[in-house]
């Protein structure tokens, strides 16, 4: 199990990521979502190991995992940007990192191989990103590490080999049981293999909650009310989003959602349509705060007489 406890991380004054806590059991995967820029890589990289928190810990089966070679031999961290050496081939790469995991196995890295149709005794620096990409996920799994991060996991890979990678993944936490993070901008994978979904924004935990709940803690709800509507009716109703017109409502509520409807209907509105959310559109809320100066942003401009 990974524990992240209260971990906070700054670079000189600018903080990248805010007293972060959550828990990735055995056999699960966790999926980080946020903007670029949120802290996903930052974060990663402390429970990697890579970067100290200037605040709180990151635990490894109860071990604390910063500065612990032991524990690090069960962590892999298939970076983004991978670093290999010039003249590496996918299968010199393979033995160098067989010298550092001890439960290396070069039979599934070739097998890996084998299913995504890389050749593994061509140079990586002659390779295409989404090869390179698809030579460190043969490694990784071959590493067999209890605890493996990966970033910006599906960056560079077409349709084909996403879901290869799914299945792959899939039987490699059945057979071991491992703790997985992964990052991706792609929320439409992220809800196929994640069990669990953090939510980064403004450095800290926006949502957290199992894959399976994201669309129950969420509702677009279209309400009309006799009177035509202004902002401040809504007062006391827990919601992301609202726009108006007239005698109609259209609100994202979130939180207990029978208690939002309800009241939602003593302030007088008959409910319409109450829709569940996808984790894309739910991650899209987030953005409605920068809608309106987006739209005028070119007016804004003509009348400064800037255009």
């Amino acid at each position: 199990m990974i524990e992240i406890c209260e971990v906070t991380k700054k670079y000189g004054d600018f903080t990248a990521i805010d007293k972060i806590s959550f828990k990735v059991e055995n056999s699960s995967i966790v999926g980080l979502a946020g903007y670029n820029g949120a802290g996903k890589t930052t974060l990663l990289r402390v429970v990697a190991g890579v970067f100290r928190a200037q605040e709180g810990k990151v635990l490894l089966d109860g071990a604390d995992a910063y500065d612990n070679d032991k524990e690090r031999k069960d962590l892999f961290y298939l970076a983004d940007d991978m670093w290999y050496a010039m003249s590496a081939t996918g299968k010199s790469a393979a033995k160098y990192y067989s010298t550092y995991y001890p439960n290396f196995d070069m039979d599934v890295f070739l097998n890996i191989c084998k299913i995504f149709g890389i050749d593994e005794k061509k140079r990586i620096r002659a390779l295409s990103k989404g090869m390179t990409k698809q030579i460190s996920i043969a490694i990784a799994f071959a590493s067999k590490p209890k605890y493996l991060l990966i970033d910006e996991t599906f960056d560079g890979l077409d349709p084909q080999k996403k879901v290869l990678l799914k299945k792959i993944m899939a039987e490699y936490i059945q057979e071991t049981k491992a703790s997985v993070i992964i990052t991706s901008h792609d929320l439409a994978e992220i809800s196929s293999i994640c069990d669990y979904v953090i939510l980064l924004n403004g450095k800290r935990v926006q949502l957290s909650c199992p894959i399976g709940e994201v669309s129950k803690n969420f509702r677009r709800v279209t309400a009309s009310f006799k009177e035509d509507v202004t902002k401040n009716l809504f007062e006391g109703i827990n919601y992301r989003s609202l726009k108006m017109d007239g005698k109609q409502a259209v609100i994202v509520v979130y939180g207990t959602i029978e208690n939002e409807l309800k009241k939602l209907e003593e302030k007088g509105g008959t409910i319409k349509k109450a829709e569940e959310l996808t984790l894309e559109e739910v991650f899209m809320e987030q953005l409605e705060e920068n809608e309106e100066e987006v739209a005028n942003l070119f007016s804004k401009n003509k009348k400064k007489g800037t255009a």
